[in-house]
C-alpha cells in the first residue's frame, strides 16, 4: 500500500524494478540471441552492484535509532525482506529465460553452450591440453586445513573460487576441504571449443578447471566441488543520499555501535550446507554473509560471451561522419561557424578527438581545462593533455581516482600526467567533478577565443560506441565565459557555500543554480497551463530521486502541465496517483545501447528551452558533486534535440510505461506505427549530415 502523505517510491525497489526491465529484453525473442545473453549479464551486473552499494546502506540503518528512521519513512528489516524475496524471484526467472529460451535459440542458431553438462569423449584432449598447456601455471589450490596450510587462505574481492571437497585414498574416513582460484580475469569465462556436429562449442572456464580437479589433487579423490565468490568493497553511501546533518547523526551513530560493513559471498546453488558451515568454522565467513545464486555465478560475464557469428548480434550501425567537421582544415575553423552537437553513438566521435588533438598542437593554444571525472588508459584524451603539456600549454585536469581501476593503474597515469606538465587537482569529498566539461583558450591577434566542449558522459566512455550520449562543441561567448568562471572556482578548491555567488546565467551549476534554477522553470510552466498558453514538461534521465523536484514535477502534473519523465534507471516518483500524479507518464527505456542523456525540455509558452547535462536529478548529484546543465541555443540543433525527444516519447517498441507499483508495462499502442527510438534516432542523424536539418519539429 502506498503512503500517500510520502509519496516517494523507494529507491532499493526502484532499482530491483529497473533491474527486471533488463530481464523482459533478454526474454525477448525479437532480440538477437547474443545480445539477450548480453542483457543477462547486464542484469547480473546491476544485481551485483545492488548488493555492494544498496544493501550495506539497508542494514546499516537497521542499526540507527527509530525517530531517524520514522523521518525518512524507511523500515529497513520489512524492506529487506522484500528485498530478498524480490531478488530471488528474479533470479529464478533469470535462470527460467536462460535455461528455456536463451540455451535452446543458441542452438538453433549452430552454438552448444556446456551448461552442467559432461563433456563430449570428442572434447577430452583438447580439454586437457587446454588446461595443461595454458590454466595450470595460473591456478593455486590451496588446503583448507591447517594442518595442509600455515595460514587460512585469503578470499579476494571479485576473485572467483571452487571450493572442493576431497578424500584422501589412503583415509577415507575424514573429508579434505580446498579451494582453487578461476583465472577469468586472464583467459576470459568462456573456452571455445572444436566444433561438433556441426555446432561451434563454448564452455565455462570453472567447468574446464572441474574436469581437470584430479591433476591438482593427485592421490585424491575429488567428491564435489561448487563456485565462490566475495565482494569486499561494499559501499556505505550515507553521507550522498542525506543532507549533512542528518548524515552525520547516522554516521556518529554507526560507529557508537561498532557497525562494520559486511562482505558479501555468492555461491553456486545446490552447495550444502555443511560446506558453508566448513567455511563459516575454517575461515570465520559470518553465515549470513552467503547468498544463494544460480548454477553458474558472476553471471555479468555473459556480456563477452564469445562472438561467434555476425548473425547472433545487433546489425552493425557504423558511425556517422559529421561533414561540418570534414570541409574545414580546423576543429576550431567548424566550431566558430556555428555549435556542433554530436549524438553519440550514431556519430562518430572523431570531431571530439581532433578537438584534443588539434589543442595539443595549436601554437595559438595557450590553456587548457579539463574535467576527466575518472581516469581510464581506454581514454584518447590522456596521450592529448599529455602532448599538450609537453608542447608548453598550461593543462589543467580535473580528476576523481577510479577504484574500479587498479591503484597502480591510477598511478600510472597520474605519475605520467605529472611529469608532463599537466597539473592533477583530485576531487575531494563534496567536490567532485562530476560535469564533462572542457574549455580551450587561444590567444589570437584579435584576442582570446574560447572553445568549449560540454557532454552528458565521461570521456572515458565515449569512444566504447554503446553509450548513448550527446556532446556541445561551441564557442558560444556567455557559456564559455561563465565555463571560465566556473574552472577558475575549481582550481581553489573551496567549498561552494563560501561563495555567496557566482554570475552563472546561461550554465546551471549543482551547489551553486541548478535546483532553483530548474524549480524556476517548472514553475514558469505551472504558470502558463494556468494561464492558458503553451506549457509541458519533459525529463529524460537516469535517475530522479531529489524529492523537491519531484514534489515540483507533481504540482506541475496537478496544475495541468503534460509531464513526461523517460527514465533509464531508478524513479522516485510515483506515476498515476489519483489527484497527485494521475496527469504525469513515467517511462522507462531499455534498447541495445546504454542511455545515459540528460535532457530537460520546457515548453516556455511557444518559445521552447532546452538543456542538457551530466546530473541527475539525486541528493548525490546536487549536493555533493559539481554538475553542469547547459543550454542548447542554436535552433537547428534545438530542432534535432527535439526530434530526438519525440521519438523517446513516442516509442512503442522499447519503452515500457511505469505505474503505481513501477511495474514494467509493455506499450500496446502502435496505431502511428511501431517507433524504436534508438533505431529512429540513428536514421535521424544519417538523415540530417546526408540532406541538412530537418524542418522545425512541433
Amino acid at each position: 500500500m502506498i503512503d500517500v502523505a510520502y509519496p516517494y517510491f523507494d529507491t532499493n525497489l526502484s532499482w530491483l524494478s529497473n533491474n527486471y526491465r533488463l530481464l523482459l529484453e533478454a526474454n525477448d525473442e525479437t532480440v538477437p540471441v547474443r545480445e539477450r545473453l548480453r542483457f543477462l549479464g547486464i542484469y547480473a551486473y546491476q544485481t551485483k552492484e545492488f548488493f555492494r552499494a544498496r544493501v550495506p546502506s539497508l542494514l546499516a540503518m537497521g542499526e540507527v535509532s527509530n525517530d531517524i528512521r520514522t523521518k525518512l519513512n524507511l523500515f529497513p528489516e520489512s524492506l529487506l525482506e522484500h528485498v530478498y524475496e524480490t531478488v530471488e524471484n528474479q533470479l529464478r526467472e533469470f535462470n527460467d529465460i536462460l535455461l528455456t529460451g536463451i540455451l535452446p535459440a543458441l542452438h538453433e542458431q549452430g552454438v552448444h553452450l556446456y551448461y552442467r553438462e559432461t563433456f563430449a569423449n570428442e572434447h577430452l584432449n583438447f580439454l586437457r591440453k587446454f588446461f595443461v598447456d595454458k590454466l595450470f601455471r595460473h591456478l593455486q589450490p590451496v588446503f583448507l586445513d591447517s594442518r595442509r596450510s600455515s595460514k587460512m587462505p585469503f578470499f579476494e574481492s571479485k576473485q572467483l573460487y571452487l571450493v572442493v571437497r576431497l578424500q584422501h585414498r589412503d583415509d577415507t574416513e575424514e573429508d579434505w576441504y580446498a579451494i582453487v582460484n578461476i583465472p577469468s580475469e586472464l583467459f576470459g569465462r568462456f573456452a571455445e571449443l572444436p566444433e561438433l556436429d556441426g555446432k561451434k562449442q563454448v564452455a565455462f572456464l570453472e567447468d574446464v578447471i572441474r574436469e581437470h580437479l584430479p591433476l591438482l589433487f593427485p592421490g585424491y579423490d575429488v567428491l564435489e566441488s561448487y563456485a565462490l565468490r566475495v565482494e569486499k568493497d561494499t559501499e556505505l553511501s550515507i553521507e550522498d543520499e542525506y543532507p549533512m546533518q542528518l548524515a552525520q547523526r547516522i554516521l556518529k551513530q554507526l560507529e557508537k555501535r561498532n557497525f562494520v560493513q559486511p562482505a558479501q559471498y555468492f555461491y553456486e546453488s545446490g552447495m550444502p550446507l555443511y560446506m558453508r558451515e566448513y567455511l563459516v568454522s575454517k575461515a570465520a565467513i559470518p553465515m549470513n554473509e552467503f547468498h544463494e545464486r544460480g548454477h553458474y555465478i558472476y553471471m555479468q560475464d555473459l556480456m563477452t560471451f564469445p562472438q561467434l557469428s555476425r548473425r547472433l548480434d545487433y546489425p552493425v550501425q557504423r558511425p556517422i561522419q559529421n561533414p561540418d567537421f570534414d570541409d574545414v582544415t580546423s576543429v576550431f575553423e567548424s566550431i566558430q561557424k556555428a555549435d556542433q552537437l554530436l549524438h553519440l553513438p550514431y556519430h562518430s566521435y572523431e570531431p571530439i578527438v581532433r578537438f584534443f588533438n588539434e589543442a595539443a598542437v595549436d601554437p595559438h593554444v595557450r590553456e587548457i581545462h579539463v574535467s576527466l571525472y575518472k581516469i581510464s588508459p581506454n581514454s584518447f584524451i590522456l596521450n592529448s593533455l599529455i602532448s599538450a603539456a609537453r608542447n608548453g600549454k598550461r593543462v589543467t585536469t580535473y580528476v576523481e581516482l577510479n577504484t574500479k581501476l587498479d591503484i597502480q593503474e591510477n598511478l600510472h597515469w597520474s605519475k605520467k600526467m605529472r611529469d608532463a606538465g599537466v597539473k592533477i587537482i583530485l576531487s575531494v569529498p563534496g567536490l567532485k567533478v562530476h560535469a564533462k566539461i572542457a574549455l580551450v583558450k587561444r590567444k589570437v591577434h584579435k584576442g582570446w577565443e574560447r572553445y568549449a566542449f560540454f557532454g552528458t558522459g565521461g570521456f572515458y566512455r565515449l569512444t566504447s560506441r554503446e553509450i548513448v550520449d550527446h556532446a556541445l562543441l561551441t564557442s558560444h561567448r556567455e557559456l564559455t565565459n561563465e565555463l571560465e568562471l566556473l574552472f577558475g572556482y575549481l582550481s581553489t578548491q573551496d567549498e561552494p557555500k563560501k561563495y555567496k555567488y557566482l554570475p552563472f546565467n546561461n550554465l546551471f551549476v549543482t551547489q551553486f543554480t541548478l535546483q532553483k534554477r530548474l524549480l524556476d522553470l517548472i514553475d514558469r510552466e505551472i504558470a502558463n497551463c494556468n494561464a492558458g498558453l503553451k506549457s509541458f514538461v519533459t525529463i529524460k534521465i537516469n535517475q530522479l530521486q531529489d524529492h523537491m523536484l519531484i514534489d515540483k514535477i507533481y504540482q506541475a502534473g496537478q496544475a495541468g502541465v503534460p509531464v513526461h519523465v523517460i527514465v533509464s534507471e531508478s524513479c522516485g516518483l510515483i506515476s498515476g496517483l489519483p489527484s497527485i500524479s494521475d496527469n504525469i507518464v513515467v517511462s522507462r527505456h531499455v534498447d541495445r545501447y546504454v542511455e545515459n542523456t540528460r535532457i530537460f525540455h520546457f515548453a516556455n509558452r511557444g518559445n521552447d528551452e532546452m538543456y542538457l547535462s551530466s546530473c541527475d536529478w539525486t541528493h548525490r548529484n546536487l549536493h555533493r558533486r559539481i554538475d553542469v546543465c547547459f543550454p542548447i541555443l542554436d535552433e537547428a540543433l534545438k530542432n534535432q534535440m527535439r526530434l530526438v525527444l519525440r521519438n523517446y516519447v513516442s516509442d512503442n517498441q522499447k519503452s515500457v510505461r511505469l505505474d503505481l507499483y513501477q511495474n514494467n508495462l509493455r506499450i500496446t499502442d502502435d496505431s502511428r506505427g511501431k517507433v524504436r527510438a534508438q533505431e529512429s534516432n540513428y536514421r535521424l542523424v544519417e538523415k540530417i549530415e546526408k540532406t541538412g536539418p530537418p524542418k522545425r519539429a512541433e
